[in-house]
């Protein structure tokens, strides 16, 4: 993963300190000294991460691929606006699809900024008086000698993600989402300041259809700030509604001689099945590639890791080592589509019959009537999101966990710092708060980490996150997203034979109305239960149905899986515990459901990457 690093105020030693560490990772990369300030990054092929306005402004980049050509245009010519200063404070352009950090040396400041999604890392410390930074957590925790954080550390392992700044080390914060830290070298004063305009209140009451209309102009906008034209690039595609809008979106701004859609999964399977078919329709390459043993080769492991700090989606590793040797320039996918579509807020929240009855009135209700506004008085945000109870993981040590002290009450302050975060930029409708928690939480830091992942190899893009469509996005009623209400109705207008095929989740075409899909789709989960108790109850003489991409068998013979159990280092995770369970599921085949198996995959590596933090 590309980055920056740098720092004001700090001995010089630990700015280079700091490069080493970094260009152990990618090798030579760009630094910048100036009194007291350094700036260090780096950038796939012949983009540059650090530049200088006319005005004398230093300025270093990390994100998207478009991020480097606009920073090299404004650095040149002042075009387009990357960011501004009002009246003191930052404001980054539309064009800035990523984070910067700014050096003003007349007045001895530096900026950092994240963009608003929070999607790209952007780690902090501060020492003797002066401000680190790095995209990269491990090296800038190696420098500063830090210590560990066991809370950070179980929620990392847990859930693939931090609240609130929290990291697995004590002295390092992460920015958060639409955050701007301003650090004043001569006072030693740091401050965060909220610039993000996300979830700060609901669009204008219009009708249904000239809302579509909106949506698809700034989508549209969007993809055009995003993909360069002249420049290949793929698409991650699934069976679902995210990656079939964007593939419509792009199909109008890129050729499809320089367009190609990658699939990772059981490729004898329902969803690729779909899949396979759109592109064979839309004469669109597309690269299949199935999940196997290979993509948890250690060495592979680890080398991703040092460039993404992350290796939970080891198959997103692979997909970008496939791209790059493709000669493939950028990688997109649909991730934070789930805000257009209203996948995020309470409906992700909920399970069972209360998602159920969350989602079933808004299914049925009318959507040619104006926009209406959700209630103000329920529900009660932090009564959803606190913790209760959180028990040991099964696969953490006893003594390890025993030596935590109050991490339910750790854990929950971090929530509550988030919800009062949100309220100072600014967010106070409850499904608003509750959309931008699960957004930057379960979207960005969890699910995130998969595009993150390519990025090893190659440059990203992610229209969905593009700031004025994000922000449009999630200023839309949750009562007129749910469920995919828009994107349907974006692909009915603009990209109709896309609707002809069904959604992995459901059973007849997506052109079908959504009411009668989600009827679908609740069959389709009867007949898979049914499926995998017969397949259990015959032994496997019958073998169960698989509608997703998510096929995770081939791990059952665990020799993948033991061979990350016995590279483990740290004193965390409970070796034996694990063992155990992988050897149980590899000696009777088929005794647990396919979800099961992912969710175990996931686990795994979610322990990997911890363990690999700490190295």
């Amino acid at each position: 993963m590309p980055g920056i690093f740098g720092g004001y105020g700090c001995r010089s030693e630990l700015y280079e300190t700091l490069r080493s560490h970094i260009e152990d990772i990618w090798g030579e990369c760009e630094s910048l000294s100036l009194p007291n300030v350094f700036l260090g990054g780096h950038a796939f092929g012949d983009a540059s991460a650090l530049h200088v306005t006319a005005d004398g402004l230093h300025f270093a980049v990390d994100g998207e691929s478009s991020l480097y050509r606009n920073a090299h245009r404004f650095a040149q010519k002042g075009e387009p606006a990357l960011f501004r200063f009002q009246d003191n404070e930052l404001e980054l352009g539309v064009s800035c699809k990523g984070n910067v950090a700014i050096v003003d040396q007349d007045n001895q400041i530096l900026h950092l900024a994240t963009e608003l999604t929070g999607n790209f890392p952007l780690y902090f410390t501060e020492v003797d008086g002066g401000l680190l930074f790095s995209s990269f957590l491990r090296p800038l925790a190696k420098v500063v000698e830090a210590r560990t954080d066991p809370i950070g550390i179980i929620q990392f392992m847990r859930h693939t993600a931090n609240y609130e700044g929290r990291t697995c080390f004590k002295e390092i914060r992460r920015l958060m989402a639409g955050q701007n830290l301003v650090f004043e070298y001569h006072s030693k004063r740091l401050k965060v300041n909220e610039i993000s305009k996300a979830h700060l209140d609901y669009v204008d009451e219009v009708e249904f259809g000239e809302l579509i209309k909106r949506v698809w102009e700034t989508f549209q906008g969007a993809i055009q700030r995003c993909l360069d034209s002249d420049s290949r690039h793929a698409l991650m595609v699934s069976g679902g509604w995210d990656s079939r809008l964007l593939l419509a979106g792009m199909r109008e701004h890129i050729d499809s001689a320089k367009l190609q859609g990658y699939s990772h999964g059981d490729i004898n399977g329902r969803e690729l099945s779909i899949v396979k078919q759109i592109f064979e329709a839309l004469d669109i390459n597309l690269h299949l590639e199935p999940l196997e043993s290979s993509m948890y080769d250690l060495h592979a492991l680890q080398k991703g890791f040092d460039r993404v700090e992350n290796v939970v989606h080891a198959f997103w590793h692979r997909a970008g080592v496939r791209l790059s040797e493709a000669g493939v320039d950028c990688v997109s996918s649909g991730i934070f589509g789930e805000v257009i579509a209203g996948r995020h807020g309470l409906g992700y929240l909920l399970g069972g019959w209360n998602k159920i009855r969350f989602i079933a009135p808004r299914l049925f209700g009318s959507r040619s009537k104006l926009v209406s506004k959700d209630k103000t008085d329920s529900p009660n945000v932090y009564e959803l999101l606190r913790v209760r109870g959180f028990k040991k993981p099964w696969y953490v040590r006893s003594e390890y966990w025993n030596a935590i002290p109050n991490i339910n009450e750790e854990i929950n302050a971090d929530i509550e710092k988030s919800i009062h975060r949100y309220k100072r930029r600014g967010i106070n409708n409850a499904y608003q708060l509750l959309e931008a928690w699960t957004a930057e939480y379960l979207g960005a830091h969890a699910r995130g980490t998969q595009l993150l992942s390519c990025r090893a190899h190659l440059n990203i893009a992610i229209p969905h996150a593009d700031q004025e469509f994000f922000c449009l996005a999630s200023q839309i009623p949750i009562s007129l997203k749910i469920p995919d209400i828009i994107t349907r109705a974006l692909l009915q207008e603009h990209a109709p034979e896309l609707l002809h095929f069904p959604t992995a989740a459901i059973l007849v075409p997506a052109k079908f109305p959504i009411a009668v899909q989600e009827i679908t789709r609740l069959i389709r989960q009867m007949i898979t239960t049914v499926s995998w108790k017969t397949a259990v109850a015959t032994r496997c003489l019958l073998r169960p149905k698989f509608f997703g991409w998510d096929n995770f068998e081939f791990l059952r013979d665990g020799k993948a899986l033991n061979a990350v159990v016995n590279d483990l280092k740290s004193d965390i995770a409970d070796k034996n515990a694990i063992l155990e369970r992988i050897n149980k599921l590899s000696s009777i085949k088929w005794k647990q459901s396919v979800d099961y198996m992912q969710s175990f995959n996931y686990v795994m590596m979610q322990i990997y990457s911890t363990d690999l933090m700490l190295r």
